[in-house]
Formats: C-alpha cells, sequence, structure tokens
C-alpha cells in the first residue's frame, strides 16, 4: 500500500510539473495571471452580448449582426496587428488595446443603463473591441515567446489557452448571474466586465519593458506583412494547421448564435439560461485541456488534435436531436472538451513550429478564424431563422468531422511524402529568403530535427515516443 501510494504521489508530482512547467518562469505567471482576468472579460461578453441583441431584436440574425462587427474588425486589420507586433515593444501595444477594450465595455453598460442602447450601437461598439483584440491578441502571443525557452514554449502556449478554459468556465456563470438580476442586469454586467482591466492593466506595469525590433531590420510595414504571408504558405505543416484551426473555429462557435433561439423555441427555457449551459461546456473543457496540456510536445499532440475535432462534430450531432434541456447539458460534455482541446493542441503546434521572427505575424493569421467565425454568424443565424436551430447545428457537426478527417489524411499524405513514421510529424521549413537576418532557430525540448534536404526543410518529429 505504501509502494502503491509512494507511485502515485510520483506519477502526480511528473504530470503536474510537465503541465504547468512555463508557470515557474516569473514573468510569464504574471503576464498569464492578468491575461486571465482579459479573457475572463471576453468570454462574458460573448454571453452577454448574445442575449442583449436577441432581446434588443428577436432573432438569430440580431446576434450575427453584432458578431460580424467584431469579426470584420479582426479581419481587417488582424494580420497588420501581427506587423506591428512582430516590430514594436510589447508591453505599451499591449497596455494601449487592453485600455481601448477596457472603455468600449464601460461605454456600453453606461448606455445600456441610460436605456439609450440599440442594435446599431452594440454592433459598432462591440466592432470597437475587436479592432483593439486584432492587435493585443498577436502581441500578447508573441510576448509569450520573448518570456519563455524554447523549451517550454509549447507548454507556454497551452497554458495561455488554458487560461481561457478557466475563464470559460467562469464567465458564463457571472454573466448568466448578472443578466438575471434586477439590481445589476446587462447593463451593470459590462461595466464590471470593463472594470476586470483594472487589473489586467495593473499586471502589465508589473512586467518589464520588451524590446522592440531594431530599425535597420525593419522593412515597410506591407512588405513585412506579405512575407508573413509568404512564410506560412511556404510551410506545409503550419499552412494545414491553419487552415483545419479556421474551419473548426468558425464551424465550431455556431453553437453560441444559436443557443438563445435554441433555449427559447426548443428547450422552453429563458435566453438568460444560457449561463448554465455555457457553463457545463467550460467545465467539461477545462477537465480535458489540464490534461491536454502536458501532452502538446509528445507524439501524442496530433492525434488528440484530430480526436477532439471528431468529438466536437459528435456534440454538435447530439445537440441538434436531444429533446431537452437537460440532455442539452450533456451534450455540452461533448461540445466543450472536443472545442478547446482541438484550438489548445493546434495552436501549441503552431507556435512549435513558427520561427521567432514571425510568431506576431504568424498567430495573428489564425487569429483571423476568430474574424472569420464572427463574419459568418451573421449568414448563420439567417441560415438557422430559415430551417431552423437543430438543422443547422447537424449541417455543422457533419462539417466539421468532415474537416478532421480530411485533415487527418492530409497529415498521413505528409507523413509519407517526408518518409517518416507515423502521423504525429510536423514540419519546419528553411527560412525564406525574405528573412531581413539570419534565424536561430531554436528546438522545442523532445523535438527529433532531421534534415530533408531534397527539400532545404527540417523536418520536425514531435515527442520523444514517451
Amino acid at each position: 500500500m505504501v509502494r502503491l501510494s509512494g507511485r502515485m504521489t510520483a506519477m502526480l508530482s511528473r504530470w503536474f510539473n510537465s503541465t504547468f512547467q512555463a508557470l515557474a518562469v516569473p514573468q510569464y505567471r504574471i503576464l498569464w495571471a492578468g491575461s486571465l482576468f482579459a479573457t475572463l472579460a471576453f468570454m462574458m461578453s460573448f454571453t452577454v452580448q448574445a442575449v442583449v441583441a436577441f432581446q434588443l431584436e428577436g432573432n438569430n440574425a440580431a446576434v450575427g449582426l453584432v458578431q460580424l462587427g467584431l469579426g470584420l474588425s479582426m479581419l481587417f486589420l488582424g494580420p497588420f496587428g501581427g506587423v506591428i507586433a512582430d516590430r514594436v515593444s510589447k508591453k505599451p501595444l499591449v497596455f494601449l488595446g487592453q485600455l481601448v477594450v477596457a472603455g468600449s465595455l464601460v461605454a456600453t453598460g453606461f448606455l445600456l443603463v441610460a436605456g439609450q442602447m440599440n442594435i446599431l450601437w452594440l454592433t459598432l461598439l462591440t466592432a470597437v473591441m475587436g479592432l483593439s483584440f486584432a492587435f493585443v491578441g498577436p502581441a500578447r502571443q508573441a510576448w509569450v515567446g520573448e518570456l519563455v525557452e524554447p523549451s517550454l514554449l509549447p507548454n507556454a502556449v497551452a497554458l495561455s489557452q488554458l487560461s481561457m478554459n478557466i475563464s470559460r468556465v467562469a464567465a458564463p456563470f457571472l454573466a448568466g448571474a448578472m443578466l438575471g438580476s434586477a439590481a445589476i442586469g446587462a447593463g451593470g454586467t459590462y461595466i464590471f466586465m470593463g472594470s476586470l482591466f483594472l487589473i489586467v492593466l495593473l499586471s502589465i506595469k508589473f512586467l518589464p519593458a520588451t524590446n522592440a525590433r531594431p530599425k535597420s531590420d525593419r522593412r515597410t510595414v506591407r512588405s513585412e506583412l506579405f512575407a508573413g504571408f509568404r512564410y506560412v504558405a511556404s510551410h506545409k505543416t503550419i499552412r494545414l494547421l491553419m487552415v483545419m484551426f479556421a474551419a473548426v473555429v468558425v464551424l465550431g462557435f455556431t453553437f453560441q448564435v444559436l443557443l438563445p433561439a435554441l433555449l427559447e423555441r426548443h428547450f422552453d427555457r429563458e435566453p438568460t439560461d444560457i449561463g448554465l449551459i455555457l457553463t457545463v461546456n467550460a467545465v467539461a473543457a477545462l477537465a480535458v485541456a489540464v490534461m491536454l496540456a502536458g501532452i502538446v510536445a509528445s507524439k501524442w499532440a496530433l492525434p488528440a488534435m484530430l480526436a477532439a475535432g471528431v468529438l466536437l462534430g459528435g456534440g454538435f450531432l447530439v445537440l441538434s436531436v436531444v429533446p431537452s434541456f437537460e440532455l442539452a447539458l450533456v451534450a455540452m460534455l461533448l461540445v466543450g472538451p472536443g472545442l478547446s482541446g482541438f484550438m489548445l493542441v493546434n495552436n501549441a503546434l503552431i507556435m512549435a513550429n513558427t520561427a521567432p521572427e514571425y510568431f506576431g505575424r504568424v498567430m495573428s493569421l489564425t487569429m483571423l478564424a476568430f474574424g472569420f467565425s464572427s463574419v459568418f454568424a451573421l449568414p448563420i443565424g439567417l441560415l438557422a431563422d430559415q430551417v431552423g436551430e437543430r438543422e443547422t447545428l447537424a449541417v455543422a457537426g457533419l462539417a466539421v468531422i468532415t474537416v478532421v478527417v480530411l485533415g487527418g489524411l492530409a497529415f498521413a499524405s505528409l507523413a509519407r511524402e517526408v518518409s517518416l513514421a507515423g502521423p504525429g510529424i510536423v514540419s519546419r521549413p528553411a527560412v525564406p529568403r525574405i528573412a531581413v537576418r539570419p534565424l536561430d532557430i531554436t528546438r522545442p525540448h523532445g523535438v527529433a530535427v532531421m534534415a530533408d534536404q531534397k527539400r532545404g526543410a527540417t523536418i520536425l518529429a514531435l515527442g520523444s515516443g514517451d
């Protein structure tokens, strides 16, 4: 019994150390903690804006319209945000961006309290938040790459995704409780979300200044923007991961557009019950994210990502047929882990295969997926108004599974192409000629490297076989 207990303790210790190893870096820990509150406010806003939009207009199209404003902002400025993140000091850029988000949320809250809110104002203020996020998101992700050594980068990225899942647990619960309170309501909820950024801004103040790229290394914004596009286009693995990420995110967030109407029209519940269903979704997602954070640098990363995608599609199919609210909660046990697990592993794989000079631009292109998701929210809402919420969910579920299966086949083909066994391979090409200076590409921990001279690429096989 004592021996068994000792083995169990040792196993738990190894799991904890591998899962949370990047948090041992003090500066990353501060950034992670501050990002947790920013993500909490952002996740709450998704819940609150859906309910407010539906209550203002009474249809799915209104929910989609508000998200369209957010999406267009991120689509138009997202790539430029990545270029700026790779050029300037991250600290003032993130600070200013978070300040703008806080102002947008507080302004929305006061308009609601004053009874002056309409769908146009809600769309415009949400778009302002999207404008800011287009710059903050890539800069914060690139900042992670500066704070931790390369061996910790996959885990640091996974933990950043984990903080998103922690926020997803608290966000719908807080949002639902505040929306349901006569004393707080939607206006008070928005003001509360804005006030959370006081903590975020304070945490940034505690971080040291970051270095901007020397002016001698800079080219025009346009040149560096296209350099980022060419870098991704030349990288088969990052390109494939990004395409899959965009497709799964666009389809995966479909259910949030449809939830208010699904609750009211199919389950005879109030739209404000969205808080409970998203809380269950987030708790399940968090549990799986904690398990996955420790394997993102192993051979199991890619299979886990594909399995999560299939789980998401299956969850949508279940949600499309369940007859009751209680069974819809059960469906969230599939949807949450599926969407969260896919995004966590996908982002870690992308960052692990990206040259440091391109962190901001590559992650900004990844974040375009959220812009596309918000843009497609309007046509998804219109489609649901025409054919029904359940039918739209079923189509989305089948589409997700199709994307994952095709992606898995593409990875298998890539494995055969570079003559490496197993599907868990990823590749980082030689730095393109467009690079402004030679790159020192340091290998992440647990990454085996072999040169493919024929293609002029470096092929990385994730994991040590553990």
